[in-house]
């Protein structure tokens, strides 16, 4: 029994692109403005889409929220190495999806 390769993308700065490159991911540093077409074409052929947080935060708000709760392809958010983008508050979320908090 073979297990089929899993697809890796990774949209994000051109220094964590780059490394991430190295390791076999397919990687795009999308230019200002074009992180919505990077993503949507990283959507298509990856299994897993890993997305900077500062090309997190430029995605339109919905897109995001929809493709965080999708399964297919899993997406996540991965910080930036100077962690000027702060990441979605996880526990906020939770709590919002739970009813405790509005």
């Amino acid at each position: 029994m073979s297990v089929a390769p899993l697809s890796i993308a990774y949209l994000g700065d051109a220094a964590s692109a780059a490394a991430f490159a190295l390791a076999g991911v397919a990687a795009e540093a999308p230019a200002p403005g074009a992180e919505r077409s990077a993503f949507e074409r990283a959507c298509t052929g990856a299994h897993l889409v890993l997305l900077g947080a500062r090309c997190a935060a430029a995605l339109p708000a919905d897109v995001l929220a929809r493709a965080l709760a999708s399964l297919a392809p899993l997406v996540a958010i991965v910080p930036d190495p100077a962690g000027t983008t702060p990441l979605p508050d996880a526990a906020r979320r939770v709590r919002r999806e739970l009813g405790i908090e509005a």
